[in-house]
């Protein structure tokens, strides 16, 4: 509630209170001024007229300041209600952000093992890369000595 407000509602108390106790002196008089009015009835009405029209006042005025009270009352609820559905989905943001890394995690050690993986077959497919290289150095040099062998053997079957 706003300062200018609550000054307002303490005002308006005070002149209730007070306008409540002058009301309760004007009926414990009341018998006084019946007989008073008797006597002077244009002076007395002038005066409960204005003290009803003020009463009226106040009673607008309280009115007035208890609705505006509730929509105070509805407009704190509804912030409230705000707030918990702000939190509601902070929370679920947060939930959604922890599965999140999470799953990071698990993709980031799954990453690492198909780099050893990869590692491994680069280290697997050296030995290969040496091996074929030496099978093409022992074929060669089959293959060498196979023709050497027919050289020989064409050479020993012409001299016959």
């Amino acid at each position: 509630m706003t300062s200018r407000t609550c000054w307002l509602v303490a005002f308006l108390l005070l002149v209730a209170g007070g306008v409540a106790h002058a009301q309760e002196e004007t009926e414990s008089g009341s018998a006084r001024r019946a007989r008073a009015s008797a006597a002077k009835p244009s002076a007395q009405n002038p005066q409960a007229a204005q003290d009803r029209a003020l009463l009226r006042q106040l009673a607008d005025a309280q009115r007035a300041l208890g609705e505006e009270m509730q929509q105070l009352k509805d407009r704190v609820e509804a912030l409230h209600d705000d707030i918990a559905r702000q939190k509601d989905e902070e929370d679920g943001t947060e939930q959604e952000v922890k599965a999140l890394r999470d799953e990071v995690k698990g993709l980031y050690v799954e990453s690492s093992t198909v780099r050893e993986h990869i590692d491994a077959l680069k280290d697997d497919i050296g030995a290969v890369n040496s091996n074929v290289s030496a099978f093409r150095t022992y074929s060669g040099f089959f293959i060498a000595v196979m023709i050497l062998l027919l050289a020989v053997i064409f050479v020993l079957t012409i001299r016959r």
